[in-house]
């Protein structure tokens, strides 16, 4: 578990690494719920909006490096777009409305992260809004070292 800690410390500080979109922007949460589950690792959740700046910044600042590894498992990270309708499967399997996702954490203002683990029960408090990358890795930071002790 050390190991892991200080690998996502390094991860997080690094935040000049060039990777390809590995953020998942999906509607199923049950295939989601499954991978955390089978690598003992939490769900980040992003709800964000095509429109929103800071979306951006966060996406490429912080979580695209975050989820470049070698050898440790990562948490799953899965954006959310909180104008998107119709229906998802939610992370049981049922199918429910995008719009009830977002109301289930009460999601207000974009962005906003959430780290759940496989049942969609939330790990840390959410991180809403963006400013200081170095404020934000510390807080992500924090809650993510929490959510993989909550795991165990």
């Amino acid at each position: 578990m050390i190991k892991q800690y200080i690998f996502l410390t390094i991860l997080l500080i690094s935040s000049s690494l060039s990777v390809a979109d590995p953020i998942l922007a999906t509607t199923n949460l049950s295939d989601i719920s499954t991978t955390a589950q089978k690598n003992h690792t939490p769900i980040v959740v992003v709800f964000e909006s095509e429109t929103c700046g800071y979306c951006r910044r966060l996406k490429q600042e912080i979580l695209q490096p975050l989820s470049e590894t070698i050898s440790l498992q990562p948490p799953v990270v899965m954006e959310f777009d909180i104008f998107s309708g119709g229906k998802i499967t939610d992370f049981n399997g049922d199918k429910i409305r995008s719009r009830q996702f977002k109301e289930r954490y009460h999601i207000f203002a974009v962005p906003t992260l959430l780290i759940l683990d496989h049942e969609g029960n939330p790990l840390a408090d959410p991180i809403v809004g963006y400013n200081s990358r170095e404020e934000y890795q510390a807080l992500l930071r924090s809650s993510l070292d929490a959510s993989y002790d909550a795991l165990n």
